[in-house]
């Protein structure tokens, strides 16, 4: 659902097929990434290389596979999201290093979000998304063609596609009208004077937003661990998807397969 269709940005990985959600590469690092992970492992040895070769790559897959990831850690991609704020909920715990460590309390698992706050009060900053205190909302919704249920036993967060006897079409119907008339209320109450911090509190969690992610290689690799599995949301996956297909050619050289990469550490 959309106001007027956008154009994607040059080498955009389109996401979710409405021509309005993508990921992109903006930036990276111009040193050779591979090179800078083994020269980053070597340095405990007082030892560094000019060349990459196939010993390198051995290196590389070994230190992935067997979790000695900080190596990965030194070279840096920013992309260019577009996405329902639901998937930047997700999104937006990957960021710049992605620690891998488990921490407990008094034996009970701790999130490392409560570390972060003690010792990191920016939290990594490496998302910037556009403030609706600020912009005035464009009436993109993401509405899914194809509707899912949660199995009724099993994995609750699991989801399958509804049976075709469902209605999905009229199931689609209906969210664009519930969210036409969230849009219509938002706009009302600016019109009325309501600040748009305020007026913003109706909109649906289908609304699309865009923000800058800046974050390391070892934080791209945790992220598609986690999020390319066939377990992961479809929608999230998708971006996974984009993310990965944009640092592709930087994985192949270090020996990282997409298998390796969702298979995680050992």
């Amino acid at each position: 659902m959309t106001v007027s269709e956008v154009s994607l940005p040059e080498g955009a990985f389109e996401t979710l097929g409405d021509r309005i959600g993508f990921v992109s590469l903006v930036d990276s690092m111009r040193s050779d990434p591979a090179l800078k992970v083994v020269n980053s492992a070597r340095i405990s040895y007082d030892k560094q290389k000019q060349q990459f070769d196939e010993r390198d790559q051995k290196l590389c897959q070994f230190l992935w596979e067997h979790g000695h990831t900080s190596p990965y850690r030194h070279s840096f991609y920013t992309f260019h999201w577009k996405a329902p704020l639901f998937v930047f909920r997700q999104a937006f715990k990957y960021q710049v290093g992605s620690g891998w460590r488990k921490y407990t309390v008094d034996g009970d698992p701790v999130s490392l979000e409560v570390f972060d706050v003690l010792f990191d009060t920016d939290k990594g900053c490496s998302w910037n998304e556009v403030s609706g205190r600020y912009v005035q909302w464009t009436a993109e919704f993401y509405v899914p063609h194809t509707f899912r249920s949660n199995p009724p036993h099993g994995n609750k967060q699991a989801s399958v596609d509804l049976p075709g006897d469902f209605d999905h079409a009229r199931e689609r119907e209906l969210m664009v009208e519930e969210c036409r008339e969230a849009f219509a209320r938002y706009e009302a109450r600016i019109a009325r004077g309501v600040a748009k911090e305020i007026a913003r509190m109706c909109l649906p969690q289908n609304l699309y937003t865009q923000a800058y992610w800046t974050v390391s290689l070892q934080g791209v690799m945790h992220f598609l661990e986690q999020r390319l599995k066939p377990d992961a949301q479809y929608e999230i996956r998708r971006y996974a998807e984009g993310v990965y297909s944009l640092v592709k050619s930087d994985l192949d050289r270090l020996g990282i397969t997409r298998e390796s990469i969702i298979g995680g550490l050992k």
